[in-house]
């Protein structure tokens, strides 16, 4: 996400902010138990926010479905009875010399305001059996990058798919267990006022692996 911040140059006291969607990885660990696991993310390539008055500064901004994520875990040929899964966020702003809890600053515009904290950043992530281990509310991030966001988690006990219901972590797929293993991501920003002028990134990564 590159966060854009910047000064009407007709209006001193209106400032113009657009964030746009710059980067979403996913990344799926080495089955080891299980058969197959893997992660296909569809996603927008740029997203836009772009905060213009008052009303959007205080109310924010929000971007309904713009991430899908779908999960396979396969586990017909091992049948291991510890075939589990985590999926797994990570938010980070990809530089050594930024401080841990804000945003990359690629540009800056104005020597005034703050710089933007990671848990700016909103996301709500979502399915019709509400597995995720968030809720399906939108939460704030963790203040400090590479903190991990467990969405679900192996925690030594399987939940198996069909149970619809938090934390389904056995094997399954997005086509039979589609209410499962598909997973809608909103993302929301409510910023506010009193930021520094400028350009701003994250980075999201989402994960899929058997074990943390």
């Amino acid at each position: 996400m590159v966060f854009y911040f910047t000064h009407h140059p007709n209006q001193s006291t209106v400032k113009k902010l657009t964030l746009v969607w710059l980067m979403l990885a996913a990344l799926t660990g080495r089955a080891q138990l299980c058969d197959e696991v893997s992660l296909s993310l569809t996603t927008t390539s740029n997203l836009d926010f772009s905060f213009d008055t008052y009303t959007k500064y205080q109310s924010g901004l929000t971007i309904n479905g713009a991430t899908r994520l779908k999960v396979t875990v396969k586990n017909n040929i091992n049948n291991n009875p510890d075939c589990r899964w985590n999926l797994v966020i990570y938010v980070e702003n990809g530089s050594a010399s930024t401080p841990p809890n804000e945003w990359e600053m690629l540009y800056s515009a104005s020597t005034s305001g703050n710089k933007p904290e990671i848990d700016l950043l909103q996301l709500r992530i979502r399915n019709a059996c509400n597995t995720s281990l968030t809720g399906n509310q939108f939460f704030n991030v963790p203040t400090v990058g590479g903190t991990p966001i467990l969405i679900i988690s192996n925690n030594g006990v399987t939940t198996p798919a069909g149970s619809c219901t938090t934390n389904v972590n056995g094997p399954g797929d997005p086509i039979n267990n589609y209410n499962e293993f598909n997973f809608d991501i909103d993302y929301r920003l409510v910023p506010g006022s009193g930021f520094r002028s400028g350009t701003y990134q994250l980075r999201l990564r989402y994960v899929l692996i058997e074990s943390l």
